[in-house]
Protein backbone atom coordinates (compact mmCIF):
# COMPACT_ATOMS: atom_id res chain seq x y z
CA UNK A 1 0.00 0.00 0.00
CA UNK A 2 1.04 3.76 -0.96
CA UNK A 3 2.16 5.65 1.59
CA UNK A 4 -0.92 8.47 2.49
CA UNK A 5 0.33 12.16 2.13
CA UNK A 6 0.55 13.95 5.58
CA UNK A 7 -2.94 15.76 5.91
CA UNK A 8 -2.49 19.65 4.81
CA UNK A 9 -3.23 21.92 7.95
CA UNK A 10 -6.32 24.22 7.16
CA UNK A 11 -5.16 27.47 6.41
CA UNK A 12 -6.62 28.90 10.08
CA UNK A 13 -4.01 26.66 11.97
CA UNK A 14 -0.67 27.61 9.39
CA UNK A 15 -1.85 31.16 9.80
CA UNK A 16 -1.73 30.35 13.77
CA UNK A 17 1.76 29.09 13.36
CA UNK A 18 2.93 31.57 11.71
CA UNK A 19 2.16 34.22 14.33
CA UNK A 20 3.67 31.68 16.75
CA UNK A 21 7.26 31.98 15.35
CA UNK A 22 6.69 35.70 15.01
CA UNK A 23 6.01 35.87 18.56
CA UNK A 24 8.85 33.65 19.64
CA UNK A 25 11.04 35.32 17.79
CA UNK A 26 9.82 38.53 19.33
CA UNK A 27 10.22 37.03 22.77
CA UNK A 28 13.86 35.69 22.22
CA UNK A 29 14.82 39.07 21.19
CA UNK A 30 13.66 40.75 24.42
CA UNK A 31 15.10 38.31 26.14
CA UNK A 32 18.32 38.84 24.75
CA UNK A 33 18.20 42.25 24.95
CA UNK A 34 17.32 41.69 28.65
CA UNK A 35 20.51 39.63 29.07
CA UNK A 36 22.59 42.55 27.76
CA UNK A 37 23.73 40.74 24.60
CA UNK A 38 22.00 43.80 22.31
CA UNK A 39 21.00 47.05 23.09
CA UNK A 40 18.46 47.66 21.11
CA UNK A 41 16.29 45.35 18.76
CA UNK A 42 15.39 46.74 15.15
CA UNK A 43 12.41 44.62 13.95
CA UNK A 44 12.27 45.09 10.02
CA UNK A 45 8.01 44.57 9.85
CA UNK A 46 5.02 45.42 7.55
CA UNK A 47 2.65 47.47 8.53
CA UNK A 48 -0.09 44.55 9.37
CA UNK A 49 2.31 43.29 12.06
CA UNK A 50 2.20 46.59 14.26
CA UNK A 51 -0.68 45.46 16.24
CA UNK A 52 1.55 42.47 17.05
CA UNK A 53 4.22 44.69 17.70
CA UNK A 54 2.93 47.02 20.13
CA UNK A 55 2.95 44.76 23.15
CA UNK A 56 6.24 44.18 22.84
CA UNK A 57 7.24 47.67 22.72
CA UNK A 58 7.51 48.50 26.54
CA UNK A 59 10.33 45.08 26.83
CA UNK A 60 12.63 46.22 25.37
CA UNK A 61 14.05 49.54 23.75
CA UNK A 62 12.61 48.49 20.06
CA UNK A 63 13.69 50.37 16.82
CA UNK A 64 10.99 49.99 13.87
CA UNK A 65 11.76 49.86 10.25
CA UNK A 66 8.81 49.74 8.17
CA UNK A 67 7.16 51.33 4.94
CA UNK A 68 4.47 53.18 6.54
CA UNK A 69 5.21 56.68 7.96
CA UNK A 70 1.65 57.05 9.12
CA UNK A 71 2.32 55.65 12.82
CA UNK A 72 -0.12 55.98 15.60
CA UNK A 73 0.95 58.67 18.18
CA UNK A 74 0.76 55.95 21.01
CA UNK A 75 2.94 53.80 19.05
CA UNK A 76 5.96 55.91 17.91
CA UNK A 77 6.07 57.63 21.62
CA UNK A 78 7.14 54.04 22.74
CA UNK A 79 9.78 53.49 19.90
CA UNK A 80 13.21 54.39 20.75
CA UNK A 81 13.68 55.50 16.95
CA UNK A 82 11.44 54.92 14.02
CA UNK A 83 12.85 54.10 10.24
CA UNK A 84 10.67 55.06 7.04
CA UNK A 85 11.82 52.11 4.46
CA UNK A 86 10.70 52.13 0.76
CA UNK A 87 7.52 50.20 -0.50
CA UNK A 88 10.04 48.34 -2.11
CA UNK A 89 10.25 44.37 -2.32
CA UNK A 90 13.76 43.74 -0.41
CA UNK A 91 14.91 40.42 0.72
CA UNK A 92 15.41 40.56 4.32
CA UNK A 93 19.26 40.88 4.78
CA UNK A 94 18.46 44.07 2.45
CA UNK A 95 15.86 44.97 4.68
CA UNK A 96 17.99 44.89 7.49
CA UNK A 97 21.07 46.52 6.12
CA UNK A 98 18.95 49.26 4.44
CA UNK A 99 17.44 49.90 8.33
CA UNK A 100 20.75 49.80 9.62
CA UNK A 101 22.45 52.58 7.07
CA UNK A 102 19.31 54.83 6.91
CA UNK A 103 18.97 54.57 10.98
CA UNK A 104 22.85 55.83 11.37
CA UNK A 105 21.68 58.86 8.91
CA UNK A 106 19.27 59.88 11.03
CA UNK A 107 21.05 59.07 14.39
CA UNK A 108 18.83 56.48 15.53
CA UNK A 109 21.55 54.17 15.57
CA UNK A 110 25.20 54.33 16.43
CA UNK A 111 28.70 52.81 14.94
CA UNK A 112 29.26 51.10 19.10
CA UNK A 113 25.66 49.52 18.86
CA UNK A 114 25.23 45.79 18.87
CA UNK A 115 21.39 44.87 17.25
CA UNK A 116 19.09 42.26 17.57
CA UNK A 117 17.73 42.38 14.15
CA UNK A 118 14.73 40.77 13.45
CA UNK A 119 13.31 40.77 9.97
CA UNK A 120 10.53 38.43 6.98
CA UNK A 121 9.84 37.36 3.83
CA UNK A 122 9.03 40.72 1.72
CA UNK A 123 4.97 41.16 2.20
CA UNK A 124 4.56 38.45 4.31
CA UNK A 125 3.24 40.21 7.55
CA UNK A 126 5.45 37.65 9.72
CA UNK A 127 9.30 37.64 11.40
CA UNK A 128 11.14 34.22 10.35
CA UNK A 129 14.64 35.55 11.12
CA UNK A 130 17.13 37.05 14.09
CA UNK A 131 20.15 38.22 13.57
CA UNK A 132 22.89 39.68 16.02
CA UNK A 133 24.67 42.52 14.48
CA UNK A 134 27.72 44.30 15.24
CA UNK A 135 27.60 47.76 13.91
CA UNK A 136 31.16 49.17 13.98
CA UNK A 137 32.12 44.87 12.86
CA UNK A 138 29.69 44.80 10.09
CA UNK A 139 30.43 48.30 8.33
CA UNK A 140 33.97 49.06 7.68
CA UNK A 141 34.15 52.71 7.31
CA UNK A 142 33.76 52.91 11.50
CA UNK A 143 37.17 51.54 11.86
CA UNK A 144 38.23 55.28 10.06
CA UNK A 145 35.49 57.54 11.24
CA UNK A 146 32.54 57.63 13.42
CA UNK A 147 30.38 59.51 10.82
CA UNK A 148 28.61 58.36 7.74
CA UNK A 149 27.27 61.24 6.48
CA UNK A 150 29.53 64.72 7.15
CA UNK A 151 27.66 67.74 8.69
CA UNK A 152 27.63 69.05 4.69
CA UNK A 153 24.91 66.15 3.84
CA UNK A 154 21.20 66.88 4.99
CA UNK A 155 20.17 63.21 5.95
CA UNK A 156 16.75 63.45 4.37
CA UNK A 157 18.68 64.16 0.91
CA UNK A 158 20.92 61.11 1.43
CA UNK A 159 17.88 59.23 2.73
CA UNK A 160 15.70 60.17 -0.95
CA UNK A 161 18.90 59.11 -2.93
CA UNK A 162 19.19 55.95 -1.96
CA UNK A 163 15.87 55.64 -2.00
CA UNK A 164 15.50 56.71 -5.79
CA UNK A 165 18.18 54.20 -6.29
CA UNK A 166 16.69 51.47 -4.99
CA UNK A 167 13.70 52.44 -7.26
CA UNK A 168 16.22 52.51 -10.22
CA UNK A 169 17.60 49.15 -9.24
CA UNK A 170 14.08 47.51 -9.27
CA UNK A 171 12.49 49.45 -12.00
CA UNK A 172 14.85 49.95 -14.51
CA UNK A 173 13.93 52.28 -17.14
CA UNK A 174 10.91 51.07 -19.92
CA UNK A 175 11.85 47.27 -18.96
CA UNK A 176 15.40 48.01 -19.39
CA UNK A 177 17.99 47.98 -16.43
CA UNK A 178 19.92 51.00 -15.76
CA UNK A 179 22.77 52.03 -13.84
CA UNK A 180 23.64 55.38 -12.03
CA UNK A 181 26.36 56.82 -9.89
CA UNK A 182 24.93 59.56 -7.38
CA UNK A 183 27.65 61.81 -5.41
CA UNK A 184 26.50 63.74 -2.90
CA UNK A 185 27.80 66.66 -0.81
CA UNK A 186 31.07 68.15 -0.90
CA UNK A 187 30.51 69.71 -4.45
CA UNK A 188 32.93 72.40 -4.49
CA UNK A 189 35.83 69.89 -3.81
CA UNK A 190 33.87 67.03 -5.85
CA UNK A 191 33.44 69.35 -9.07
CA UNK A 192 37.36 70.07 -9.28
CA UNK A 193 37.79 66.20 -10.13
CA UNK A 194 34.71 66.23 -12.47
CA UNK A 195 34.33 67.12 -16.47
CA UNK A 196 30.70 67.46 -18.44
CA UNK A 197 30.59 64.67 -20.87
CA UNK A 198 27.50 66.36 -22.22
CA UNK A 199 25.52 69.45 -21.65
CA UNK A 200 24.38 70.08 -18.36
CA UNK A 201 20.51 68.91 -18.86
CA UNK A 202 20.11 70.55 -15.04
CA UNK A 203 22.15 73.93 -15.56
CA UNK A 204 20.27 77.48 -15.69
CA UNK A 205 16.92 76.05 -13.85
CA UNK A 206 16.50 78.00 -10.28
CA UNK A 207 17.69 75.78 -6.81
CA UNK A 208 14.14 75.19 -5.65
CA UNK A 209 13.57 73.70 -9.47
CA UNK A 210 16.60 70.93 -9.21
CA UNK A 211 16.22 70.11 -5.79
CA UNK A 212 16.16 66.22 -5.30
CA UNK A 213 13.51 66.32 -2.42
CA UNK A 214 11.33 67.79 -4.64
CA UNK A 215 9.19 64.15 -6.15
CA UNK A 216 8.15 65.79 -9.44
CA UNK A 217 12.20 65.56 -10.20
CA UNK A 218 12.24 61.63 -9.51
CA UNK A 219 10.80 60.76 -12.94
CA UNK A 220 13.23 63.26 -14.49
CA UNK A 221 16.16 62.14 -12.89
CA UNK A 222 15.50 58.42 -13.87
CA UNK A 223 15.32 59.59 -17.41
CA UNK A 224 18.87 60.94 -17.33
CA UNK A 225 20.28 57.93 -15.90
CA UNK A 226 20.70 56.86 -19.49
CA UNK A 227 23.55 59.44 -19.81
CA UNK A 228 26.56 58.35 -18.87
CA UNK A 229 28.12 60.16 -16.15
CA UNK A 230 27.57 60.75 -12.60
CA UNK A 231 24.93 62.69 -11.04
CA UNK A 232 26.43 65.60 -8.73
CA UNK A 233 24.43 66.81 -6.12
CA UNK A 234 24.84 69.32 -3.29
CA UNK A 235 24.41 68.40 0.48
CA UNK A 236 21.27 70.25 0.34
CA UNK A 237 19.85 68.53 -2.43
CA UNK A 238 20.34 70.83 -5.13
CA UNK A 239 21.34 68.87 -8.09
CA UNK A 240 24.32 70.56 -10.23
CA UNK A 241 25.08 68.26 -12.91
CA UNK A 242 23.99 65.17 -14.65
CA UNK A 243 26.01 63.76 -17.46
CA UNK A 244 29.79 64.28 -15.27
CA UNK A 245 33.17 62.53 -15.97
CA UNK A 246 34.60 61.89 -12.70
CA UNK A 247 38.28 61.49 -12.91
CA UNK A 248 39.88 61.14 -9.25
CA UNK A 249 42.52 58.38 -9.81
CA UNK A 250 42.28 55.10 -8.88
CA UNK A 251 40.87 54.35 -5.80
CA UNK A 252 43.75 52.95 -2.55
CA UNK A 253 41.21 50.18 -1.93
CA UNK A 254 40.83 47.03 -4.31
CA UNK A 255 37.80 47.00 -5.05
CA UNK A 256 35.68 43.31 -5.13
CA UNK A 257 35.80 41.37 -8.39
CA UNK A 258 33.91 42.61 -11.62
CA UNK A 259 32.89 46.35 -10.15
CA UNK A 260 33.85 48.33 -12.89
CA UNK A 261 34.43 51.71 -14.18
CA UNK A 262 31.22 53.27 -12.13
CA UNK A 263 32.26 51.71 -8.70
CA UNK A 264 36.16 52.82 -8.88
CA UNK A 265 34.54 56.40 -9.73
CA UNK A 266 32.49 56.03 -6.44
CA UNK A 267 35.11 54.92 -4.33
CA UNK A 268 37.60 57.03 -5.87
CA UNK A 269 36.08 60.83 -5.41
CA UNK A 270 34.99 59.19 -1.78
CA UNK A 271 38.84 58.77 -1.01
CA UNK A 272 39.92 62.52 -2.10
CA UNK A 273 36.75 64.22 -0.74
CA UNK A 274 33.63 64.52 1.65
CA UNK A 275 31.19 62.97 -0.40
CA UNK A 276 29.23 60.11 -0.34
CA UNK A 277 28.62 57.79 -3.43
CA UNK A 278 25.38 55.50 -4.49
CA UNK A 279 25.97 53.54 -7.21
CA UNK A 280 23.42 51.27 -8.99
CA UNK A 281 24.95 48.47 -11.38
CA UNK A 282 23.31 48.13 -14.66
CA UNK A 283 24.38 44.40 -14.67
CA UNK A 284 22.03 42.99 -11.43
CA UNK A 285 20.45 45.79 -10.03
CA UNK A 286 22.95 45.67 -6.45
CA UNK A 287 22.81 49.54 -4.96
CA UNK A 288 25.91 49.79 -3.14
CA UNK A 289 27.38 53.17 -1.13
CA UNK A 290 31.00 54.31 -0.67
CA UNK A 291 32.17 56.54 2.02
CA UNK A 292 36.02 57.63 2.84
CA UNK A 293 37.10 55.09 -0.64
CA UNK A 294 35.53 52.64 0.82
CA UNK A 295 32.11 50.26 0.11
CA UNK A 296 29.87 50.82 3.22
CA UNK A 297 26.97 48.66 2.42
CA UNK A 298 25.84 46.20 -0.54
CA UNK A 299 21.67 45.90 -1.27
CA UNK A 300 20.59 43.27 -3.58
CA UNK A 301 18.53 43.93 -6.32
CA UNK A 302 15.43 44.17 -4.90
CA UNK A 303 12.31 41.51 -6.22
Amino acid sequence: MPEKEPKRKPRREEAEDLLDTTEALLGAAVHLAKQGTGRSVLVCAEPPLLVTLQEWLSKAPFLLATSTSSLPEELRSALKGFIELPTIRLPRLSQIKLAVILGMAQGDIHPDDILICLAGPPHAHRLDTLLLLKVREEFELFAISDQLLTEQVNPEVFEQVLELAIQIAAEGREGKPLGALFVVGDYENVSRYATQLVLNPFKGYSESERNILDPRLTETVKEFCAIDGAFLIRGDGVIEAAGAFLHPGFPHEDLPMGLGARHAAAAGITAVTNAIAITVSASNGTVRVFRSGKMVIEIERPS
